[in-house]
């Protein structure tokens, strides 16, 4: 036999070898349940979306608890909220998914019963100040409870299983991970509080309460580069790249605290962002510094006016998104605002260090040499 083919089998037999082990690892699982398939809460276990609709119009608070944090999220006739973040709206699907994946959240195989073991676990109890586990409560519309569960630590075969135990009991599980718990109220909401690419950006104003500005554009749609404007002789951008990093300053805002535009207001020293696009959405935005927190204040509005096509006869640019429809547009403008209008918010520092940008920031002075 070739040495190469023999090479070969010894492959195909290592790469066998391990699918066997995973398969058998997963039928051991399935056998070393406890009086075969079961869950956690038979009396919640879904089989249909019936019932599964059933269910989730009956719970009308989720409660979050651990060392750290303590806090809900209740449902009225129109969403889900978040009472702490000023009743900032929560996404329905990641609420369905907590409801539905806490009834249908299946053991593999009994744990621990050694409650000094448990930490190993995360699933120490609450008033724990160490590898404490995710308390999550379901409460349905007569405030009663109608399931309880401790989360732990993924398990050590992957992200697929983890750890869980009823609060009135010592017995951990190795149960599905079927489901998330976020820890913190703000990590409940999307990932962003909303995106404007940078490739539709071509115009932003920066205004300072003492009347200094900052001007920044693209001349055209295909443009690759924003460009400071109204720079004297003397003054060159800090970098190449300077105004593409405001211009991007758009994409994936995300958020560190909620508050209601009743308790946070802004004065004559707002700093005033406005950002327009090509295909004509503009977004305004007031940022200050209010008792030591930044805060911004977000505005949405359209205008067919600052709507500038692409020329047909221009560059070319490969891989240039298509420009949205003014009607897709006025569309965006209505869901931005429903996330704007009531709300104040707090972001990344150095995302509202962007936002104060003056030209001292963004420029340096020519060197001699360029001079000549």
């Amino acid at each position: 036999m070739k040495q190469s083919n023999a090479y070969l089998i010894i492959i195909v037999t290592v790469i066998f070898v391990g699918i066997t082990s995973i398969v058998s690892l997963y039928k051991d699982a399935e056998n070393r349940r406890v009086e075969g398939e079961r869950f956690l809460f038979p009396e919640l276990s879904v089989s249909t979306d019936e019932n599964s609709l059933k269910l989730l119009n009956e719970i009308t608070e989720i409660n979050v608890t651990n060392f750290n944090e303590n806090f809900s999220i209740i449902r009225n006739e129109d969403n889900w909220y978040l009472p702490n973040l000023a009743n900032f709206p929560v996404p329905l699907d990641k609420i369905k998914r907590l409801i539905v994946g806490v009834a249908q959240l299946e053991t593999i195989e009994p744990k621990t019963k050694n409650p000094d073991l448990h930490g190993e676990l995360g699933l120490n109890d609450i008033d724990i100040s160490s590898n404490t586990a995710n308390k999550v409560t379901l409460i349905n519309k007569d405030n009663s409870e109608v399931a309880s569960i401790l989360i732990g630590n993924d398990s050590k075969f992957g992200v697929e299983t983890r750890y869980a135990r009823m609060p009135d009991s010592n017995q951990s599980w190795l149960v599905w991970r079927n489901f998330d718990v976020p820890k913190s109220q703000i990590d409940w909401l999307d990932d962003s509080l909303f995106t404007v690419h940078r490739t539709r950006i071509a115009d932003i104003f920066i205004t300072h309460p003492d009347g200094h500005e900052v001007f920044i554009k693209r001349d055209n749609y295909a443009e690759q580069y924003f460009k400071l404007q109204n720079l004297d002789d003397d003054t060159l951008p800090i970098n190449p790249y300077v105004g593409n990093q405001l211009g991007s300053a758009l994409d994936n805002v995300s958020l560190v605290d909620i508050r209601s535009r009743d308790d946070i207001s802004f004065t004559d020293k707002a700093t005033t962002i406005v950002y327009t696009t090509f295909d004509g959405l503009k977004i305004e935005i007031k940022n200050e510094n209010i008792k030591g927190f930044n805060w911004v204040s977000f505005n949405a509005s359209s205008d067919i006016k600052l709507r500038r096509e692409l020329p047909k006869d221009g560059p070319v640019n490969v891989g240039l998104p298509e420009m949205d429809s003014y009607n897709d547009v006025e569309e965006e403008v209505i869901k931005l605002n429903n996330n704007f209008r009531n709300w104040v918010f707090s972001l990344k520092n150095e995302k509202h260090q962007q936002f104060y940008s003056r030209l001292e920031d963004l420029t340096k002075k020519k060197d001699i040499d360029e001079k000549n």
